[in-house]
Parts: structure tokens; C-alpha cells; sequence
């Protein structure tokens, strides 16, 4: 049994600004192991009015606390129950900070429950204590009323012992790890890990071969790939469409398998279409009103296409919502009926996917912030249960998870198909699952990807369905965009200014480790070079900044709530002061580019050496060496064009929102691109959507697809609307509200 003590602390307050604010209700909770010490709640006299939203949050009155004692009365008994333990809650921060502004827990070691629910139950989704509580099934010693302080307390000692218990399951090799990267950068959660340890180790007497010895052990178990991709028919073989079609009719597979499933006469008309589409080798677009049944229409001609003749079709949408609709719930139903094996396989960017290589990096050298360890933790302990590495299954809560992530997935890194393959790295599984499936289901960002990567993204294909296509070309135009602000290049230039982390600090470590001092020297040649042109290129960063921010500061509303874009137009090139930011930019350029040679350097110098020493992940090194080096430089390149260089058939605006500053390019018209790559290159093109048609000014006319045609130059696609199974006009009731204020009044969202 753990020798820690701790104690759970939870307020209610009248607001969330503990300068402002005042707590109306404290709870104290100590315990040690699963033994509870001492218990304490009590009602606050805040000596304010209450809001009426936390009364009708908590169920605290008025009455009720004008009667309670003040903090001020209450703090001599808080402070020996808080004393020197450590503080455990759920956004324990926000309870300390309440609790310190009474001269409370001023110095005492805090756990957050958040942070260790995220580490421990990534799957769980939601991490409010609700949530939290209702998927551990844990006891509920508050009978549904979650904001009274004593109540949350309780929950949070239960939730706590639930995190406890998981942790004792890890493997040892595993909480090592953790309290080793931990200690190294003072993270506050370290400590109960700590005490995981020392159990563990008291219990099971497992301490001896704690440690890893030379290199990290690679943690990423996909499973077997076995398997071999289809082989394309020598000659077609149609479909026969009454055959396809009598598995949605009265009394066919799916009635027969599912008996909530109703036939539908529209969705028996877009699979006509569908299998007419294959058959033929045409374009088509169908737009099928909602309550259709779209997904089941298209998915059923495509799985007898697929296996029948050993074909590839690649089914696009534009939301996560449908990707797992489609590989979770509607292609696992048809598994059931259909009387032939289905392979399906999602495949997604791959900023989706952990790169194991910069992962094993990291676990050399360290996470360097906060966001970065509870990002570490998390995957430490997940990647021996995926089998895919996919981000979804990680729930990042935080913009600094996110951006820790950035620095981590597989869009950042430059591995060869042979060296994924020997690591099984996430990206090379989702691959090679793209290539043994019948149906590879993506989103419209990674298809285009595919297009402007001339097809070595994708397995080989020629048949493509895109649902949701009315978002076909704002997905191909976010696609082929690009974006940049401050904190994106202070991040870059963190990787080469860090002084003790980082990919520099981590290659200096490891050749001080295997190489002569000379060959050494000549690489920290290189890389104090690189730190100088950092530092150098971090403060002219700030220059270029503070520049563009004057420059734009007489054609926007500093005090606007809302984003402001302004587009760099040739007019606003030559207004005054434009010059000083094209300067600015020339300063910071300069130096950027100085550091991509650097990386250039320095990847070759390893290339130049492999044969004569052995490097540990030596080859890992290079490749992120290099890759480094070529994603700073493409971003150098695109600010190039938007400050100094335009490029014909893009645009280019500046977005102000409150204080900070992003730059912008986006293409113009992306129709010839849609035209040349999936028209012109495929041939089965299958569009659809609820909302393909749309009406012109003339009310007497019906909706047609003339808009969409011109926006993606389908120019020749043949073209289907089918109505929807619902009885609008006669099921549907509108209530128009005339009593309301207007929605620039006061009022209004009342």
C-alpha cells in the first residue's frame, strides 16, 4: 500500500476567476491506499448575491449560505486537514487556484485527475468527472448530482482508485519509463507513477531488470498483414443489375437478415444507376434526398464489382462521421449478407497516423513541455494495444496535445517504403491494408492529396465514388492550401534552439556516444551554426511580426471580436510600408534558409558515415534529418510566395483574429485539376449527395446540377435526382415565431 497521503479538494464558487470570485462550498477529502482518513465539507458565505446560474447549477441558495461561515472562520480547520499532502482533483488547478487565494495549499504537490484519465482511459472519449464516472461504472455516492463539492469530492476518491488500479496493470518496464521522462522534466504527475512503482515493485519483487538496457524496445504490434491484393480480371464481367438489385427488394438478404430494414424504391433507382455507372465505365452524379439510403445504394454494386473482378474502388467522403459509419456499421452488415468475402480498409492522411521512428526519438530524448509528456504518456501505453496508430483513437483534448502531435505523425516524416515495411510503422500498415482491400474508404483530402502526389498515396484504382461530393471542391481548394502564423514557425524554430532537447540535442548526444572527437566536432560545426541562425532567425521572426502587424494595422478594426482577412492584392503590394514587411521578410528569410541547409548538412554527413559506425537508430536520424529540412523549406518557399513572390492562380489574405496574425494561400479555381486527375484519369466517377442541385434566381425553375458542373468541370458527367422517401409536406410542421427580438437586439439569445 502506497505511504502517500492525499486529499481530494473540490469547490463551488460564484464565478471561474478566482481573483474575482468567491467559494460557496468546500470539500476535503483525505485518504491513503484505498483507507479514507478524514472527511470534511462545509457551506461558504461568499457575503455576495449568488448568480442565479450557479443556483441553478449546484442547488446553492441564498438562504443557505448567508447562514454559512466565512472562509476567513473556515481556514483554520482546512489547513491541518490540506497540510503538506498532495492535492488530487478533477482540473485540480482550478480548485487550487480558488484555494490559494485564501492562503491554502500554497506549496503542496497537485495531481490532476483530468490529465491521468487521459493517460490511463484514452478511449474514453469525454473527460468531465460525469462522463468519466459513467464510463468506469463506477459508484456514484452523489445519486445524479454532480455540483456540490462534497458529492464531486467522492467521485473524484472513486476515480482516482479506478486510475490507481489501471496504472498497477502496466507493465513495469513501462511506469519506468514514464517516472525516467517524467523526473527529467519536473512533470507534476511523475509522482503518481512514482508511488505505482514502488508498489509494484514492493508487491511483486519485480525491481531487478527494471531499466532498459541499450536500445528501446519498438512497441508498435500490428498484427498480421498477410494476404495478397486482388488481381484485375482480364476481362470484365458486368454486373447484373437484377441480380445486385434483389438484395435490397421485398424479401431479399438485407430483408431477410434485418428486420427493421424497409424497401425503398428511390435507393433501388440510385443502385440502378450505380451498377449502370460500372457496367458502362461513365461519370455520373446522383443526388438522393435524405432517408435514401445512399450508403447501402452505392456500397452494394461496388463490393460484386470489386471481388467479382478483382478491382479497387476508392469511396471518398468529407466527414469522420461517415468514414465510421461506413467501415463500422454499413460495411459490416453487408459482410453478413453478401455471398462473397469483403475486404474494407480506411485509410486516412497521414498527419492521422503516429510515426513510430519520431516516437522512438522522443523517447530518447525526452518530451520537452508539459503537453508533450502527457502526450508521451499516453502513447507510451496505447501503442502496444493498436493495431493501427491511428490518432482517433487517441482523443487529443488540448491545442498543446495537438501541436505536440504535429511533431509526431507521419506527415512529418520521409521514410522509404522499405524502411516503414521493416518497422511496421502505422502508416506502412494502413498502406498495406489499403492494398489487400476490395473497398478503400478515404476522405476527399487525402484523394486529392493522392492527385497532387501523382497516385503514391492511394493503392492503384480507376473506380471512385465520392459521397458528400457537394463539399468536392471545398475540400480540394483546403487541400491544396496553405497556412502559417507565429507560434506554427516558433515551433519550428524550437526544434533547433532547444538546448538540451530536441532532434539537435538528441543527434549530438547520440554521435558523442558512438564517433571520434574529430568527426564529432565537424558535426557540432554544423549545428552551433544552425543554433546561431536560429536564435538569429527567432528574433527576426518577432521583427517580420511586429512589422506586418503595423502594416495592417490602418486597414483593420483592432477592437473586432471576429476574424479579418485582407487580401494581398497587387493595390495593397504598393501601399506604403509594404516595402518595410517585404524587408522584414527578406531578413527572416535569410536565415531560414541557412538552416535548411544546415539540415541538408547534416543528413548527408550521416549518409557519408553509416558504413563506418554504428549510430544508434542511425538511419532514423538521417531520414528526419532530411525531412526536417524539406518541410522548412516548402514552408519558406510558400511564404515566399505570399510576401514577396505571387504565383499566378492563387490567392493570397492575411487573417487578424484579436492579436494574432496568419498568412494564407489557397488556389483559385481547382475545376481543370478535378477535370485532368478523377474525370479524365478514372473510369468509373460516381458523385452524390442530399445536395448536388441548386436553384437559380428565377423561383420558376427547378434546382439543376449547372452550378457543380461548372465548379468541378463535370462537364460530361451524366446526371440523377431522386427524391426522398419522406412525406415533407405532409409530416412536417414549420412554426414561425413573431414575438422574439431581432437578432442584432439585446435580448435575442435569451
Amino acid at each position: 500500500m502506497t505511504a502517500t497521503t492525499y486529499v481530494v479538494v473540490d469547490v463551488e464558487t460564484t464565478g471561474l476567476d478566482p481573483k474575482n470570485d468567491r467559494i460557496i462550498e468546500v470539500a476535503a477529502i483525505t485518504f491513503r491506499g484505498n483507507d479514507i482518513l478524514d472527511e470534511f465539507s462545509s457551506l461558504v458565505n461568499p457575503h455576495r448575491p449568488l448568480p442565479a446560474f450557479i443556483t441553478q447549477l449546484t442547488g446553492i441558495t441564498q438562504e443557505m449560505v448567508d447562514e454559512a461561515p466565512t472562509m476567513f472562520t473556515l481556514r483554520s480547520q482546512l489547513r491541518p486537514k490540506i497540510g503538506d499532502h498532495v492535492l488530487v482533483g478533477h482540473n485540480i488547478d482550478f480548485d487550487a487556484g480558488f484555494l490559494q487565494a485564501e492562503r491554502l495549499g500554497m506549496g503542496n504537490h497537485r495531481l490532476d485527475t483530468v490529465t491521468l484519465a487521459s493517460i490511463l482511459f484514452p478511449d474514453a472519449g469525454r473527460f468531465n468527472l460525469e462522463s468519466l464516472v459513467h464510463y468506469l461504472e463506477l459508484p456514484n455516492p452523489n445519486n445524479g448530482q454532480t455540483h456540490r463539492a462534497l458529492d464531486d469530492a467522492e467521485q473524484t476518491v472513486e476515480l482516482f482508485l479506478a486510475l490507481r488500479e489501471q496504472a498497477m496493470q502496466l507493465q513495469l518496464s513501462q511506469i519506468d519509463e514514464l517516472v525516467e521522462a517524467g523526473r527529467r522534466l519536473g512533470w507534476p504527475e511523475t509522482l503518481f507513477f512514482e508511488d505505482i512503482l514502488a508498489e509494484r515493485v514492493r508487491n511483486a519483487f519485480e525491481g531487478k531488470d527494471l531499466r532498459h538496457r541499450g536500445r528501446l524496445p519498438r512497441l508498435f504490434q500490428p498484427g498480421s498483414l498477410d494476404g495478397r491484393p486482388a488481381v484485375p480480371a482480364e476481362k470484365v464481367k458486368m454486373l447484373d443489375p437484377e441480380l445486385v438489385a434483389g438484395m435490397i427488394q421485398p424479401g431479399g438478404n438485407l430483408s431477410q437478415l434485418f428486420d427493421s430494414f424497409e424497401y425503398r424504391p428511390q435507393q433501388e433507382e440510385m443502385l440502378d444507376a450505380v451498377v449502370g455507372a460500372f457496367n458502362d465505365g461513365a461519370h455520373v452524379m446522383v443526388e438522393a434526398g435524405t432517408g435514401t439510403g445512399k450508403s447501402i445504394a452505392y456500397l452494394i454494386p461496388a463490393a460484386f464489382w470489386a471481388t467479382e473482378n478483382g478491382r479497387r474502388v476508392v469511396i471518398s467522403t468529407n466527414t469522420i462521421n461517415l468514414q465510421d459509419q461506413l467501415i463500422n456499421k454499413d460495411v459490416p452488415e453487408l459482410q453478413k449478407v453478401l455471398p462473397f468475402e469483403l475486404r474494407a480498409a480506411v485509410r486516412k492522411g497521414r498527419r492521422n497516423y503516429l510515426c513510430t521512428r519520431l516516437f522512438q526519438q522522443m523517447r530518447h530524448s525526452g518530451p520537452s513541455n508539459a503537453d508533450e509528456m502527457a502526450l508521451y504518456a499516453r502513447i507510451l501505453l496505447w501503442l502496444p494495444t493498436t493495431t493501427t496508430g491511428d490518432l482517433a483513437e487517441l482523443n487529443l483534448r488540448t491545442p498543446g496535445e495537438r501541436l505536440a502531435w504535429s511533431r509526431l505523425n507521419g506527415e512529418n516524416a520521409s521514410c522509404t517504403a522499405d524502411h516503414c515495411a521493416a518497422e511496421k510503422c502505422p502508416l506502412h500498415v494502413a498502406r498495406r491494408r489499403a492494398e489487400l482491400a476490395h473497398l478503400v474508404i478515404v476522405n476527399h483530402s487525402l484523394l486529392l492529396s493522392d492527385v497532387a502526389n501523382e497516385n503514391h498515396i492511394l493503392p492503384k484504382f480507376v473506380d471512385l465514388i465520392v459521397d458528400e461530393a457537394h463539399h468536392l471542391e471545398s475540400a480540394v481548394t483546403s487541400g491544396l492550401s496553405f497556412r502559417a502564423d507565429k507560434r506554427f514557425l516558433e515551433a519550428v524554430l524550437d526544434e533547433v534552439n532547444k538546448p538540451r532537447a530536441g532532434l539537435l540535442s538528441d543527434l549530438q548526444s547520440r554521435l558523442e556516444a558512438t564517433l571520434p572527437t574529430e568527426v564529432v566536432s565537424q558535426f557540432n560545426t554544423i549545428i552551433n551554426k544552425m543554433r546561431r541562425e536560429g536564435q538569429s532567425a527567432a528574433i527576426r521572426l518577432d521583427e517580420f511580426f511586429t512589422t506586418l502587424s503595423f502594416f495592417l494595422s490602418e486597414a483593420v478594426n483592432r477592437r473586432s471580436q471576429f476574424a479579418q482577412q485582407i487580401r494581398l492584392t497587387p493595390a495593397v503590394r504598393v501601399q506604403p510600408g509594404y516595402d518595410e514587411v517585404e524587408l522584414s521578410w527578406d531578413n527572416l528569410n535569410r536565415h531560414l534558409g541557412a538552416i535548411v541547409d544546415g539540415f541538408a548538412k547534416l543528413a548527408g554527413g550521416l549518409g557519408d558515415i553509416e558504413a563506418q559506425f554504428d549510430i544508434e537508430d542511425g538511419e532514423d536520424l538521417k531520414l528526419t534529418l532530411a525531412s526536417n529540412g524539406r518541410s522548412l523549406e516548402e514552408t519558406r518557399l510558400n511564404l515566399d510566395g505570399i510576401i514577396i513572390d505571387p504565383s499566378d492562380g492563387l490567392i493570397y489574405w492575411v487573417e487578424l483574429f484579436k492579436s494574432r496574425i496568419s498568412l494564407h494561400a489557397a488556389p483559385l479555381h481547382v475545376g481543370p485539376l478535378v477535370q485532368t486527375n478523377i474525370f479524365e484519369a478514372l473510369e468509373t466517377v460516381i458523385l452524390t449527395s442530399a445536395t448536388l442541385r441548386t436553384a437559380g434566381p428565377d423561383a420558376r425553375k427547378e434546382a439543376d446540377f449547372s452550378y457543380i458542373r461548372e465548379r468541378l468541370y463535370a462537364h460530361d458527367v451524366d446526371e440523377l435526382a431522386v427524391g426522398s422517401p419522406f412525406d415533407y409536406k405532409n409530416t412536417t410542421l414549420l412554426y414561425l415565431v413573431t414575438d422574439i427580438p431581432e437578432p442584432n437586439q439585446p435580448g435575442y439569445q435569451r
